[in-house]
């Protein structure tokens, strides 16, 4: 993400590890190019635990952007949560739903001085709507998108053509991210960030023919030294 305050301010690029799990967080921080953690309900459950426990975790070994969803589902509801998520830290972010609600607050919130990130967008139009209310951040769903049907790139490609005709400023973070391709996809159509979970940030790193050159050095290697 791209607040002053933040490390690698001057690097577009981000790559956001969507999980609360605290293994993985540690091991993915090892490549030293995770730049936030990504975090929401859902992936509180799985690991079993709250907001405020898994954050002091996170917070013991990341001094970068966090972001964490608000669960209400009224504006001056979500207000008065993302007030009290924020000031945990000051690298929270607040993930809010795009929809009427939810931009409510998003308008609110940002001249507070609140970081938000507009999640859950799978039209052009909430895109539009959340720029249009100064959202920092927003969050297309590449993936989602492609489950039901439609074409998550194309979302993605109408966002990006929209924000950069307008002049919005709001960051796009390519979110619901199934696998590599659409990761690069997202990258190729201009995705500032992207939001990928450890499966999928592994995915980063492989291919058949990595592994197929390492053993032939290998083996190359100790025939001649061994």
């Amino acid at each position: 993400m791209l607040y002053l305050t933040w490390r690698n301010v001057k690097m577009k690029y981000r790559i956001f590890l969507d999980t609360a799990n605290i293994k993985e967080i540690e091991e993915a921080l090892k490549t030293g190019i995770v730049t936030g953690i990504a975090t929401n309900p859902n992936k509180m459950a799985k690991a079993g635990r709250t907001y405020e426990d898994v954050l002091k975790d996170i917070r013991s070994i990341f001094d970068g952007p966090v972001a964490v969803e608000a669960i209400s589902t009224k504006a001056e509801d979500i207000i008065n949560e993302a007030q009290e998520l924020s000031s945990m830290s000051e690298n929270i972010v607040i993930k809010i739903p795009a929809n009427i609600e939810g931009i409510k607050a998003i308008n609110k919130l940002v001249p507070m001085g609140v970081k938000t990130n507009a999640t859950l967008i799978f039209n052009p139009a909430q895109a539009l709507a959340a720029g249009l209310a100064n959202s920092p951040f927003i969050s297309p769903f590449i993936g989602r998108v492609n489950d039901i049907g439609h074409d998550g790139l194309t979302l993605f490609k109408q966002v990006r053509e929209i924000y950069d005709f307008y002049d919005i400023n709001s960051k796009v973070i390519a979110a619901s991210i199934k696998n590599c391709s659409e990761a690069i996809n997202a990258v190729l159509n201009g995705a500032d960030s992207l939001a990928l979970t450890y499966k999928v940030f592994n995915q980063l790193f492989e291919h058949p023919l990595t592994e197929i050159g390492i053993k032939n050095f290998t083996r190359d290697y100790d025939s001649i030294y061994k």
